[in-house]
């Protein structure tokens, strides 16, 4: 029970971090009622199904590679978190995009073409993991789709003036949540000890 508490958590916490500005699209698409609430959701969860896809194929390189280096992937995220509050504190915010799909073709590649932090989150995440688990993450990731599109639909319905606000909270949160998966990513394989061992044997030999 410990165990899928503690893969929820992960499994909330890395999509959330990496899909803030998915929800920022999603409310925008559903906000233009000259568009259909049908091909918008077929467009997300095909893109988001396309992430999981090119992910899984990007997590078989640790058939080959020792899971103890793979782990150093950790330090993807962490790099990102790092971009991330570099370029908020020169003052950039990302600016809600304006845009109008005219398919769910059109949803899915944009969904596909915003998924670069995606990537680099869940291909280490599922490199470190075991089938079992990688299968749940998919699971989660698709039924966390679901809930940000009914999320988004409502805010929609709703008004819009979360819209303005959502691009600064996504620079507030993800890049703390990069970091903090990342850095779970490097203890889970013990990869930073390993790499870092033989620089300690050469400064103190």
């Amino acid at each position: 029970m410990g165990q899928l508490l503690s893969l929820c958590g992960i499994a909330i916490v890395a999509f959330a971090s990496t899909n803030l500005d998915d929800l920022v699209l999603l409310v925008t698409f559903f906000a233009d009622r000259s568009l259909r609430v049908g091909p918008i959701l077929c467009g997300q969860f095909a893109g988001m199904a396309a992430i999981i896809a090119l992910s899984l194929l990007g997590s078989l390189i640790g058939l080959i590679v020792p899971g103890v280096w793979l782990g150093l992937l950790g330090l993807l995220p962490i790099a990102i978190g790092l971009g991330q509050l570099l370029r908020r504190r020169g003052g950039g915010l990302t600016a809600a995009p304006t845009l109008r799909p005219a398919s769910a073709a059109t949803v899915a590649l944009v969904t596909l073409a915003n998924g670069g932090d995606n990537l680099s989150l869940y291909i280490p995440l599922f490199s470190v993991h075991g089938a079992g688990e990688v299968a749940f993450f998919c699971v989660a990731f698709l039924g966390l789709t679901a809930l940000w599109c009914g999320v988004a639909l409502r805010l929609a319905r709703r008004g819009t003036g979360l819209l303005r606000l959502a691009p600064r909270w996504t620079n507030l949160v993800l890049p703390y949540a990069m970091i903090a998966l990342g850095g779970y990513i490097l203890a889970k394989t013990d990869a930073l000890s390993v790499a870092l061992r033989p620089v300690l044997r050469a400064l103190t030999a």
